[in-house]
């Protein structure tokens, strides 16, 4: 295990093998941060653990269960051991059970309630006894907008996300007296995890998260600022407001509408038995980053269910069947991929995009955005591209977004051809929105021409700096 510089701070986090939690761990790695990465038994705790190693953190896996007491006070025990101080703790751990509440079984329903409620208590009590002591730390809760509003077909949920707000109201305020000790709540609506999959179901169609759908990332960013600029609340979710705006003012309207859009919104039409899901135990062969969801609600692929065959990773992006668009370009695959890693380069040679505006350090790791425009200006929509999958010099995946035509996948391989040359090789599709809706072969009659113009852009860009670079040596 690797050592960041000594005054590093720690984080501890719950929930950290999956969804929300795990973007969360990977984020504050990027950063150096010391962590400590608490979620129930599993193999993928451990592998978000070396991951943040990767990333530039240093970590300790802490098998476990939030709603015991008992373990969770060994948790924060052996954070300071590890590292002698704790300096926020991320409460993520949450678990999800589907069916109307007399259909649910009453030990699923108490066993929700246990880990999200009781769980967030036990972790709050072992913070603030541990922040007392230190003189200070932050706590960030993981809320929900079903904290804020009511729900079918989520009953359990709805009621420990109700007590876990009015609980985390009651520490903001006694937090207040105990100086330099924080009490922060984000509360997202709908989040593209695998928690909906993964989740208990007794109302015979698996659920999914109505749209529009954020992204973890955009979660952790969010607990991160939280962290550091500590606030009562942070909304994540558009629509958030405006939902709990006609609940608490239109109950009326309200209520009528909102069973018939749960059932087309919030329940998919993937047939499902009765199941437990991961209530009584994780499921680690479903734990991820990401679920399959788009923006819009939409199935897609997902982008953490990576396997390697021939050729690399390919169907799990969702690109099989589409076309192949190639050019070669002279220089070796470092100086493309020099250009490619460069995400201020982006609108250089990406047909659409018509500006930079920010582009994150990490960037082109995993999870890592650009932060671009599109469209001809005055006429211009910021939207971002996030890399799912980076291989240095060989192979990178994006998924750019640009709403309100939707998402697609674009995966651009650089194959060496032995005499000092390139053949790029760039495949994309769409995965969410609109444009999903059109067949296959309708997509790709416009992505082939565009795509073909962006590796012409690519590859003037990289010969002028190759040549350039190798003048002057």
């Amino acid at each position: 295990m690797t050592t960041p510089a000594t005054g590093a701070r720690v984080v501890l986090i719950t929930g950290a093998s999956s969804g929300i939690g795990r973007a969360t761990a990977l984020a504050f790695a990027r950063q150096g941060t010391r962590l400590v990465l608490a979620a129930r038994p599993s193999a993928s705790l451990t592998e978000v653990s070396a991951q943040c190693v990767t990333e530039g953190g240093s970590a300790i896996a802490v098998p476990t269960d939030t709603a015991d007491a008992g373990a969770v006070d060994a948790l924060f025990q052996a954070a300071v051991e590890a590292y002698g101080r704790v300096d926020a703790v991320v409460h993520s751990a949450a678990v999800v059970a589907y069916g109307r509440f007399d259909e649910v079984p009453a030990d699923v329903f108490d066993r929700v309630m246990q880990t999200n409620l009781i769980g967030t208590a036990n972790v709050a009590r072992a913070a603030l006894r541990l922040f007392r002591i230190q003189q200070g730390g932050s706590l960030v809760v993981v809320g929900s907008l079903l904290g804020k509003i009511a729900v079918p077909y989520m009953s359990s949920y709805v009621t420990s996300k109700w007590a876990l707000h009015g609980l985390v109201r009651v520490l903001q305020i006694e937090a207040k007296h105990t100086p330099g000790i924080s009490v922060s709540m984000v509360w997202p609506g709908s989040v593209n995890t695998p928690a909906y999959a993964q989740a208990a179901n007794y109302a015979g169609r698996e659920g999914r998260p109505p749209p529009p759908v954020d992204p973890p990332e955009k979660l952790a960013r969010a607990i991160m600022r939280a962290v550091d600029h500590p606030r009562r609340e942070i909304s994540v979710g558009l629509p958030n407001h405006l939902v709990v705006f006609g609940f608490r003012a239109l109950p009326a309207v309200y209520d009528a509408l909102v069973t018939p859009l749960m059932r087309v919104g919030g329940l998919s039409q993937r047939p499902i038995g009765p199941s437990t899901g991961n209530v009584f135990e994780p499921q680690a062969g479903g734990n991820a980053v990401h679920g399959y969801w788009g923006r819009l609600g939409l199935r897609t692929v997902n982008p953490d269910r990576q396997t390697e065959g021939e050729g690399g990773m390919q169907d799990e992006w969702g690109l099989e069947g589409t076309a192949v668009v190639t050019r070669r370009v002279e220089a070796p695959p470092e100086a493309v991929w020099a250009v490619l890693a460069d995400g201020w380069l982006y609108a250089t040679w990406v047909v659409g995009a018509s500006r930079v505006r920010e582009v994150e350090n990490h960037w082109p790791q995993p999870g890592a955005l650009v932060h671009h425009s599109f469209g001809l200006w005055p006429a211009v929509i910021d939207d971002d591209t996030e890399v799912l999958y980076s291989d240095t010099d060989r192979e990178l995946v994006l998924k750019a977004r640009g709403w309100p035509m939707g998402e697609a996948h674009i995966r651009v391989v650089l194959p060496p051809d032995g005499a000092g040359s390139t053949e790029v090789i760039i495949r994309e599709d769409a995965v969410a929105g609109p444009g999903r809706l059109l067949p296959q072969p309708i997509r790709q009659a416009a992505v082939v021409p565009r795509n073909k113009e962006s590796l012409r852009r690519l590859a003037f860009l990289v010969e002028g700096r190759y040549r350039g670079s190798s003048s002057e040596s």
